[in-house]
């Protein structure tokens, strides 16, 4: 069964896409000298236990590194360990010392850095799981918020200027703007419910918004004296940023 072109396969997946972020690891790990501070300013308003002072790296969704001077001994194994483990790094360094293991953008200088700026970056390097971190971390969210609906706008954006009638792309585009929703509001705190009719209820919601959305935005590309790919790129990405907006709107 399909309405506007969404299956129940693309519901079931979006749902299960959810629940696999929502479990994903909840906690930021730093190390390194002035640890124990950072910890503090991080978790402010939030949950304390969701920043780990020398935790494991491998099992947190992120490792922020403190380091000032040359790199330890002890420091390039933990360092390298956590690269191993695939988990994103940022390196907050006090000098000018080389960082191995670390991406050069992700090293950011740490005179000066502020915990929103800390925050943008947290966001860009662990996408999947800053919604969830958000949610025990409110000064994350502001960040959190920003990359996913920015993130989406482009995404959504660039399907749509890839299709010659927006027709066959409603769908991807709604299931997108989805999947934006769920994860802005599991940012708030709001997770999935276990029960089957609570799910559907839930997940229905945006999905009948993003339709909505979806719908009136094609109507007006039909309207307009003027079509093309960057018409209707523009359109997708202001409907999929005004949907962001008003969802940041609600509790």
């Amino acid at each position: 069964m399909r309405a506007f072109g969404i299956g129940l396969g693309q519901v079931v997946t979006l749902v299960r896409e959810t629940r696999v972020i929502e479990s994903a690891p909840e906690y930021v790990a730093v190390a390194g000298p002035g640890a124990r501070e950072l910890a503090l300013a991080l978790a402010e308003g939030g949950d304390a236990s969701a920043v780990a002072v020398d935790g494991d790296p491998g099992a947190a969704a992120v490792a922020i590194w403190i380091v000032s001077g040359p790199v330890a001994p002890e420091e390039r194994a933990l360092l390298r360990r956590a690269v191993r483990a695939g988990k994103p790094i940022l390196v907050v360094r006090h000098g000018e010392d080389t960082v191995p293991y670390a991406l050069p953008h992700n090293v950011l200088d740490g005179v000066g850095l502020s915990i929103e700026a800390l925050g943008e970056a947290v966001a860009r390097v662990a996408p999947d799981a800053a919604p969830v971190l958000a949610a025990r971390l409110p000064l994350l969210r502001p960040a959190a918020e920003r990359r996913l609906i920015g993130v989406t706008a482009w995404g959504n954006a660039l399907l749509a200027a890839s299709s010659r009638g927006g027709g066959p792309q409603l769908p991807l585009l709604s299931i997108a703007q989805s999947r934006m929703l769920l994860l802005l509001a599991t940012g708030r705190g709001h997770r999935l419910p276990s029960d089957p009719k609570a799910i559907a209820k839930v997940a229905g919601i945006p999905i009948a918004a993003s339709v909505v959305v979806g719908l009136g935005a094609r109507e007006l590309v039909r309207r307009l004296p003027v079509d093309g790919p960057a018409v209707r790129a523009a359109v997708a990405y202001a409907g999929t940023r005004a949907l962001g907006a008003a969802r940041l709107r609600l509790p």
